[in-house]
């Protein structure tokens, strides 16, 4: 029975490596072929598909920063991070004040910070644009920041509600007790005690701004201020493609944000997992 039961334990826990490496291998093969056509000389990549490139060059990562793709590299890294810190900055202050404070319509306005997530973001695409014209912030990042966060915000403010949630607020009463003001509690208490999930929403601000893609094309109309996505775009042409230049520049776009994710991983999924059953 013993012997039984162990054996089919041991092909459950076969099967399951089994079915997560097939999982992986089709996760990974498109960044490999992704590579692979960047890496390959512009003949080989149209001519005879198979696994293993047909030759190895670094030309089309040459032509990559020939036509100025670093630049939009630039762009996206200063709109990223400047949505990130913005995001979670305003998510933590939203957060602590919704769970702190008493008021009428407390935990309506807890739902209603993921009710807005749900909004169709195409309909703010007219207004927006007639907005920057006026106040002469098209191809601004200041303006495309601003949007961004409005588009992270209320998934980051749940994610750090459910943080917030449990810090026990004897340990602020405590540092009040002792003469902290409560923004001396909140900076000295809170805040060290919210880092997991101000990284899991700063991770999220940051890979949200970094693909994103309607506002910055409709916001950012200089070539100079186009982002990683506008830029991929611009690289389509109209009666062929490069792909092996298209593959390059995928792999320079993606390689940051992959970084990061794997960096942050344990921390985002924990956002998340704990996002999903706030108040």
């Amino acid at each position: 029975m013993s012997a039984n039961y162990t054996t089919r334990r041991r092909a459950v826990t076969g099967l399951r490596f089994g079915l997560l490496a097939v999982a992986l291998v089709v996760f990974l093969f498109p960044f490999y072929w992704m590579f692979k056509t960047s890496v390959e000389p512009t003949d080989a990549v149209y001519g005879d598909v198979g696994l293993l490139p047909g030759g190895f060059t670094f030309t089309h990562y040459e032509q990559a920063f020939s036509v100025g793709f670093h630049e939009s590299v630039i762009n996206s890294l200063i709109v990223a991070i400047g949505t990130t810190v913005l995001t979670t900055v305003v998510a933590l202050i939203g957060a602590f004040s919704i769970l702190r404070y008493r008021y009428p319509g407390r935990g309506g306005a807890a739902k209603l910070v993921l009710l807005t997530y749900m909004f169709p973001h195409v309909a703010l695409i007219v207004p927006v644009f007639y907005l920057a014209a006026q106040v002469g912030l098209l191809s601004s990042p200041i303006m495309l920041i601003a949007m961004h966060t409005m588009l992270a915000l209320p998934f980051c403010m749940w994610i750090l509600m459910a943080f917030l949630e449990d810090i026990p607020r004897e340990l602020e009463e405590a540092a009040l007790v002792e003469g902290a003001s409560e923004l001396g509690a909140f900076a000295r208490i809170t805040v060290p005690l919210s880092y997991p999930g101000i990284i899991a929403a700063g991770t999220f601000a940051f890979i949200m701004s970094w693909g994103e893609y309607m506002f910055a094309f409709v916001l950012m109309r200089e070539s100079a201020s186009h982002t990683v996505p506008v830029a991929l775009h611009q690289l389509l042409g109209a009666y062929a493609i490069d792909w092996g230049l298209l593959a390059a520049v995928s792999i320079i776009a993606t390689v940051p944000v992959l970084a990061l994710f794997w960096l942050m991983a344990k921390y985002l999924g924990e956002g998340i997992a704990k996002g999903t059953g706030v108040v």
